[in-house]
C-alpha cells in the first residue's frame, strides 16, 4: 500500500467515525461540555449506545475481514473493495440515528465545529495507524472496523486537547461583556435559587420597567458564557441588568459574582436540585446563600427553612410571615392568583394570571426589590395584572375543552407538588404527563416514589415517560390508570381516548442526555 492511499482511506474512515459519533457530541454539549456528563449518560442509559457501537464495529470488522481473507491477494483495486462494507454500514448507522427524534438537537456552535475538527483529526490518525502498521498482515485494513468502539475515548481526548483554547475564547467573550457593562455601569441584580429564578426575574423586570430601562437575561441563560452572550448580543446601555445566576457546582455563584458584580441580590429557594453534582444538601445551601454576601440590599424567601435559618442577618426575608414584606388572603386556581401584599405600613390587592403556590412569595420578593428601588406599591399592583406567563413554567393554555398546564421546564419535586395542587382545583378529567426528575442524588428514588403517590392522589390518568417510570409507579399503590410510554408523542396519542373537559399537566421534559 502506498502512503497516499493509506492517508486517503484513513481520512474517509475518520470522517465516517466522526459522523457516527455525533450523538456523543450532542450529549457533551447538553452536559455543559463536561466529559463526566457523557459517562453519566452512558451509565443512565445502561450503555445502550456502546452496545450499538459494538454491533456496528462487529459487522464492519467481520465483513471486511472475510473479504480480505477471500480477495486480499487480488489486484490492489479489488482487494480494497471491502472498504465499501465499512462505508455503507457507517452511513446506514448514521442515517438511523438522524431519524431518531431529538428534543434538543446538536447546535453547531463555534465550539462544536472546533471540537468536530479536532475529533476528525484524532479519528483519522487512529485509523491511519491501524491501516499503515497492519497493511502487510493477514487482517490488512479490516481493524478500522473496530474504531467506533473507541469513539468515547477519542471524543474525551479531543475535548481535553481543545479545552485550553476554549477557555481562552470564553474569557474573550466574558471580558468583552464586562467591558460593555462597565461602560454603562448599570445596577446589576443577581438572582439565584434551586428553582423559581426565571419566574422571579421576569416579574422583577416588569415591576422595574415602571421606573427604569431594564435588561434581563433572556430565557434560562444563567452561566458565565450564557450571560456574556446575552450582554454582547442584547444589552444596549439599560439602567438595570437583571442576571439569573445558575449553579451546579461549588463556586459557580462566586465566579458569576466576580464577573458581573451584582449590587443587589435575590434568593428564591433552596432545594435538592443538582444534588448529584453538589454532593450534599449542605453544599447546595452554602452555594445558594453565597449570593447574599456583600450585597448592598438583598431579599430572600423566608418560607424556605434553610434560608430562614441562615439569611436573617443578610437579607430581607419575605413571605407569609415576613416582618416587613408579607402576603395574606391567597386564592389560587387555574384562572390565576389573588392575594394581599403588604410592605411596611402599606397594603394592596394583587391580581395576576400567574398560577401556583409560589407566585405570592415570588411576587413579594420582587415587590420588595422594586419598592427599594423607588417603584410604588400601586404601580406594582398595576404591573402584576399585566404579567405574562413564563413560557413552560406553569403556563396555562386554555382551548376550551382542554386546558394545558405547561410546567415542562420545571425539574424539581417542590415545583411539581405545587403544579399538582393547581391541577387539583380542576373539576374535569385530570391528566399528568411526566418523565420525573433527575440529579437528585441519593434522594432520587424516594422523591420519585413520593411524586408517584401524589400523582395518584390528584390525577385521574397518568402517562410516565422514560427510565424513571417504574420508580414513580412504585409510589402509586394500586393506581390503575397509569400507562408507561416511550415518548411524548405516544402520550399525546393516549389523550385522544380520554373524556373532556380535561386539564393536562406536562411536568418536566428531560433533554436527550437523560
Amino acid at each position: 500500500m502506498q502512503l497516499w492511499a493509506a492517508i486517503v482511506i484513513a481520512a474517509v474512515a475518520g470522517a465516517l467515525t466522526t459522523l457516527v459519533g455525533l450523538k456523543l457530541l450532542q450529549i457533551l454539549q447538553l452536559s455543559s461540555y463536561r466529559i463526566k456528563g457523557v459517562f453519566g449518560w452512558l451509565k443512565r442509559t445502561k450503555c445502550d449506545f456502546l452496545v450499538r457501537y459494538f454491533a456496528l464495529s462487529f459487522f464492519c470488522f467481520t465483513t471486511m475481514f472475510v473479504y480480505v481473507m477471500c480477495f486480499g491477494k487480488a489486484e490492489w483495486q479489488y482487494s480494497y473493495l471491502g472498504l465499501l462494507f465499512f462505508v455503507l454500514l457507517c452511513l446506514y448507522f448514521s442515517l438511523a440515528m438522524l431519524r431518531e427524534k431529538q428534543k434538543t438537537p446538536l447546535r453547531y456552535t463555534g465550539r462544536v465545529k472546533r471540537t468536530l475538527l479536532v475529533w476528525f483529526v484524532v479519528n483519522t490518525g487512529m485509523a491511519f495507524v491501524l491501516i499503515w502498521f497492519l497493511r502487510d498482515t493477514v487482517v490488512k485494513y479490516s481493524p478500522i472496523g473496530a474504531t467506533p468502539l473507541l469513539l468515547v475515548f477519542t471524543l474525551a481526548l479531543s475535548h481535553f486537547i481543545i479545552l485550553p483554547i476554549e477557555k481562552i475564547i470564553g474569557l474573550t467573550y466574558i471580558n468583552k461583556a464586562r467591558k460593555k457593562l462597565n461602560e454603562s455601569s448599570p445596577v446589576v441584580i443577581g438572582i439565584t435559587g434551586s428553582y423559581g429564578k426565571t419566574t422571579a426575574k421576569n416579574i422583577l423586570a416588569r415591576f422595574l420597567s415602571r421606573k427604569y430601562k431594564v435588561f434581563a437575561s433572556p430565557g434560562s441563560y444563567n452561566t458565565p458564557l450564557g450571560l456574556s452572550k446575552c450582554i454582547n448580543d442584547g444589552y444596549k446601555g439599560e439602567d438595570v441588568f437583571i442576571a439569573e445566576m445558575g449553579a451546579r457546582f461549588r463556586g459557580d455563584i462566586a465566579y458569576l459574582k466576580k464577573l458581573y458584580k451584582p449590587k443587589y441580590a435575590m434568593l428564591t429557594s433552596i432545594g435538592n436540585q443538582h444534588l448529584e453534582t453538589f454532593g450534599t444538601k449542605q453544599n447546595i445551601i452554602a452555594e445558594k446563600l453565597s449570593i447574599l454576601d456583600g450585597a448592598e440590599y438583598a431579599v430572600a424567601n423566608g418560607e424556605c427553612p434553610e434560608i430562614a435559618e441562615n439569611a436573617a442577618q443578610k437579607a430581607e426575608l419575605c413571605g407569609r410571615n415576613g416582618e416587613k414584606v408579607r402576603y395574606s388572603n391567597v386564592t389560587s386556581s387555574l384562572r390565576g392568583t389573588t392575594f394581599t401584599l403588604t410592605i411596611g405600613d402599606e397594603s394592596t390587592e394583587i391580581k395576576t394570571r400567574l398560577v401556583g403556590d409560589h407566585i405570592p412569595c415570588s411576587t413579594a420578593l420582587c415587590a420588595a426589590m422594586a419598592y427599594k428601588m423607588g417603584v410604588s406599591l400601586a404601580e406594582i399592583a398595576e404591573e402584576a395584572e399585566k404579567l405574562p406567563f413564563v413560557e413552560h413554567r406553569l403556563e396555562v393554555l386554555d382551548s376550551g375543552e382542554i386546558i394545558i398546564l405547561d410546567d415542562s421546564y420545571n425539574s424539581n419535586p417542590q415545583g411539581a407538588d405545587n403544579a399538582l395542587r393547581i391541577l387539583d382545583t380542576f373539576e374535569g378529567t385530570k391528566v399528568v404527563i411526566t418523565p420525573g426528575f433527575v440529579e437528585l442524588g441519593e434522594d432520587s428514588a424516594q422523591c420519585l416514589s413520593a411524586f408517584g403517590k401524589r400523582i395518584a392522589e390528584v390525577a385521574d390518568y397518568a402517562f410516565l415517560i422514560g427510565p424513571n417510570a417504574e420508580t414513580i409507579k412504585s409510589g402509586m399503590d394500586g393506581f390503575e390508570n397509569v400507562r408507561t410510554v416511550a415518548s411524548l408523542d405516544e402520550a399525546m396519542d393516549g389523550l385522544k381516548e380520554l373524556e373532556t373537559p380535561m386539564a393536562v399537566l406536562f411536568e418536566n421534559d428531560l433533554p436527550d442526555n437523560y
